[in-house]
């Protein structure tokens, strides 16, 4: 159940290994590991005693993906959002937070954590604003099950309340086996007046935050709001620490000051396209040293980072396209290389998130966060021996995601999920199946997702007028402009 060998050796796959400038070099070779690192990669190796062995012929071995921005805890909202701009998400979705109770943020990451490791995501960070009580941040952070950065959010109560909250947090961390949770803060800037958005940040790194993080939204009913990197930058408040997400619209001035700050952004394709964002930037070429990928929410779109980095691949060439026979400087070149798209969601995400010397790419020392995916399924078959990194960024799905390690653990294994054992406390720092911790098959959370999705509608349907819901939110974003403007 969870209960690992101290060795696992990958037996004959080709594995997907980096080079020093972030070039892809694949090589059919074995990788073994014993606890949660990476101990060895070299032909033949010949498994330690008591070792479990995986058969990786004609497998591809990738490092795991890194989501840089994601919200775990929507889970229950799948299916809400399908023909809906961002206007709509943030009363039907964003705001539908404040019907939460304790467990059904539990449900919520728990469902949100089990697909990302579906389809073969091993690190999140979670931008988690549902934190109205230190109950909710406990149930959140209670059922991670993979090697995540955790987010911690303030905004919903007042900040003194919030830092009370992260404070207590803080003293606890890092939580679970071999530190797999850590604490990060995240805070908006639109509403939030200067003094207190500087007394956070420097408290928040007092006491421990990893990373720090703001939406970096600008779209058209906000177009007089004060821009978020112009506010962190004014207040001195940028630094290697801190993950702008989305930043579709920024000026070069402001890329400019983000990039002398060390600090780095994560794109989300697939809701910024729809929600009304604008292109994702994470592939063009000013844009892409600093840039990393995410889903935003399970209850808008896919959890596949490879789906989100084709995405972003696909879209950025057709500008680009678009651009130089509109400007008559077409040249023959496609644009960015899918090696890029791929390098989105390992070295370049990790390098985001200030884990570059632990995760995201297969290196002997590193954390064992690997995806092990089936090389001859009728989708990726001849592509896996051509070009790995291209079946993956343009052939693959879900399906193909065979095996799934995180941190030196089977959570995924022939296709399915393994069962999740729940830790009694966030402070449980042993990974164990003791008679103490409930053990949960996937039908098991799904019929849990499913009981509080039936709660959560019934709440709902009892104080809840869509219609007045909207209105609400355009007079408060029309005031809130007109205050900036006078």
């Amino acid at each position: 159940m969870n209960s690992n060998p101290s060795h696992t050796l990958l037996k004959g796959g080709t594995l997907l290994l980096h080079e020093e400038h972030g070039r892809v070099i694949p090589r059919k070779a074995d990788l073994l590991i014993r606890d949660d690192r990476i101990a060895r990669i070299d032909d033949d190796i010949q498994p330690p005693a008591a070792s479990k062995v995986i058969d990786c012929a004609g497998n591809l071995i990738s490092p795991g993906f890194i989501d840089t921005h994601r919200h775990l805890w929507q889970t229950q909202q799948k299916g809400l959002h399908c023909d809906q701009i961002l206007l709509d998400y943030y009363h039907s979705g964003n705001l539908a937070s404040s019907h939460y109770g304790p467990n059904d943020a539990f449900c919520g990451v728990l469902g949100s954590c089990m697909e990302a490791i579906d389809a073969g995501t091993t690190t999140v960070v979670d931008h988690a604003h549902v934190n109205y009580s230190f109950h909710h941040s406990k149930a959140g952070l209670s059922i991670l099950p993979s090697y995540i950065t955790k987010k911690q959010f303030v905004g919903k109560s007042p900040p003194e309340l919030e830092m009370d909250k992260f404070k207590k947090l803080a003293k606890e961390q890092p939580f679970g086996p071999n530190g797999r949770v850590r604490l990060g803060f995240a805070m908006d800037t639109m509403f939030v007046q200067a003094k207190v958005l500087r007394d956070a940040f420097i408290e928040a790194r007092e006491h421990g935050a990893q990373l720090l993080t703001s939406h970096l939204t600008k779209v058209s009913m906000m177009d007089n709001m004060p821009s978020a990197v112009t506010t962190l930058h004014d207040n001195g408040l940028l630094g290697s620490d801190t993950l702008l997400s989305h930043a579709n619209n920024i000026t070069k001035e402001e890329l400019l000051w983000i990039e002398v700050a060390g600090a780095h952004l994560s794109s989300t394709p697939m809701s910024e396209l729809q929600m009304g964002h604008g292109h994702p930037i994470c592939l063009e070429a000013d844009f892409l040293p600093l840039s990393s990928i995410g889903t935003d929410s399970n209850s808008i779109n896919t959890s596949s980072i490879p789906v989100q980095a084709n995405t972003a691949l696909q879209i950025t060439r057709a500008r680009q396209m678009a651009k130089n026979i509109t400007d008559g400087t077409w040249d023959g070149s496609i644009g960015p290389r899918a090696e890029d798209a791929f390098n989105l969601g390992t070295v370049l995400g990790a390098r985001a998130i200030g884990l570059g010397d632990e995760i995201g790419s297969l290196t002997v020392g590193k954390k064992a966060d690997i995806v092990i995916f089936q090389g001859q399924s009728p989708t990726m078959v001849l592509a896996s021996d051509r070009d790995p990194v291209a079946a993956i960024i343009l052939h693959s799905s879900v399906r193909d995601v065979q095996t799934v390690i995180v941190d030196g653990i089977i959570r995924k294994e022939n296709g399915s999920l393994c069962p999740i054992v729940v830790p009694t406390d966030i402070t449980q720092h042993a990974e164990t199946s003791s008679s103490r911790n409930e053990v949960l098959e996937w039908k098991d959370v799904a019929n849990l997702l499913s009981d509080s999705r039936l709660r959560l509608e019934a709440v709902k349907s009892e104080i809840y007028e869509e219609d007045a819901a909207r209105n609400g939110l355009i007079r408060s974003f029309l005031e809130a402009m007109a205050g900036n403007l006078s």
